[in-house]
């Protein structure tokens, strides 16, 4: 039941730069969203998608639209922050609807866990 998929959809992440030396990037990303995690995948057409991070939903502080008047490097304009441990992962919409669609159902299961 914890691995029912609620939300999946391309979007781009920006590097958590967790090293001092980690450049700052944005990649395209596979995102599933279950009822006990969030994940993403390294999606390449034709071949299998690679586990490149995940978040158990019950470590997420805070999930919020990012609201910004600085230039989006990336071709998707909709930012949100998902508040985990220490780390803030910046996700990148491609339209205004989903990224409704992510914070709404990331709070809502969010506050089950």
């Amino acid at each position: 039941m914890n691995n029912c998929v609620l939300l999946e959809e391309l979007l781009i992440k920006k590097s958590q730069q967790k090293r001092r030396t980690s450049p700052s990037n944005f990649k395209v990303r596979f995102f599933v969203l279950t009822k006990s995690k969030l994940a993403y995948y390294e999606h390449r057409h034709g071949k299998k998608k690679t586990l490149k991070g995940s978040v158990e939903l019950s470590r997420i502080k805070c999930v919020e639209i990012v609201k910004s008047d600085i230039i989006i490097p990336c071709q998707y304009k909709y930012p949100f922050q998902i508040v985990h441990d220490n780390y803030i992962l910046y996700v990148f919409a491609p339209n205004r609807e989903s990224r409704q669609r992510w914070v709404f159902t990331l709070k809502e299961e969010g506050s089950k866990s």
